[in-house]
């Protein structure tokens, strides 16, 4: 549930805007809809995943390649992302002072409880992994930079709610709610289960809310100069990976983790 991306969901865009380039918007939809780990695409499923027109998606796979995106693969048919796109997240990546000053203490906690941390951020109704560090666990979910969580039922996007102004927030639960109308209930419930754990620990949880053999514990960070906000999780299988742990262990030693760096944060 939640791992589809549309064209509009999780983004505010005026109806009648006139700086806002369509084909531009629709061009850069296309390389947001492949997947880390799958594998080249073709123009059917890309139709399906943006919901275009296939005739469109054809015109916009066709620009992106000679534009030097996308690479063909002619024996498969299908379409994958070229290495000129990694430039288009490095810059990102080397520039986000949350993530470079976040890697060395992920990296020491993912070592001292023998579990994978990841830090993400938003894009529209999904976390991204932005930096992971693995701890010595079999047991620890692994996903790579570039994996997309849905925000509303895993730990880590809970825990970037719970960091947003209301307003902010409020806008997004807003377009899960119409996204996934039959879902909603349970995710309202898990969402405000969560909110109230944040509250009160600095932390919230996912017992199997969104893989049910996976419990994991989130929090979130701010940077207030600039605003930006991301979230890190840690958890692994729910055999071994129990709520006492998460709450008694792990989830005290990522809160102080997500303080560290803000407090880093203030002082760069």
């Amino acid at each position: 549930m939640f791992e589809e991306k549309t064209f509009v969901e999780g983004v505010s865009t005026p109806d009648n805007d006139r700086h806002f380039v369509t084909s531009l918007a629709r061009g850069l939809e296309i390389l947001s809809a492949f997947r880390p780990g799958e594998g080249p695409v073709g123009n059917n499923e890309l139709a399906k995943r943006t919901n275009l027109p296939r005739s469109t998606v054809s015109r916009l796979t066709s620009t992106l390649l000679q534009l030097g995106y996308l690479t063909y693969r002619k024996s498969m048919g299908k379409y994958e992302p070229s290495p000129a796109v990694v430039s288009l997240g490095y810059t990102f990546l080397a520039n986000n002072k949350l993530r470079l000053l976040s890697r060395p203490l992920m990296h020491d906690l993912a070592k001292q409880v023998g579990l994978g941390v990841a830090l993400a951020t938003r894009v529209r109704l999904n976390m991204m992994y932005v930096e992971t560090a693995r701890g010595g666990d079999e047991s620890t979910l692994r996903l790579e930079t570039g994996s997309y969580l849905p925000i509303a039922t895993t730990a880590v996007g809970r825990a970037f709610l719970c960091k947003l102004p209301n307003g902010e927030r409020n806008f997004l639960l807003d377009h899960v709610r119409r996204k996934y109308p039959l879902d909603w209930p349970g995710v309202k419930d898990g969402f405000e289960a969560a909110q109230r754990d944040y509250e009160d620990f600095g932390y919230c949880l996912s017992l199997g809310g969104w893989e049910s053999s996976f419990h994991a514990v989130g929090t979130a960070a701010r940077d207030n100069s600039s605003g930006d906000v991301v979230a890190f999780n840690c958890g692994g299988s729910a055999y071994l990976v129990t709520e006492t742990i998460l709450r008694e262990e792990v989830g005290p030693r990522l809160v102080a983790l997500a303080r560290s760096v803000e407090v880093m944060c203030g002082l760069a």
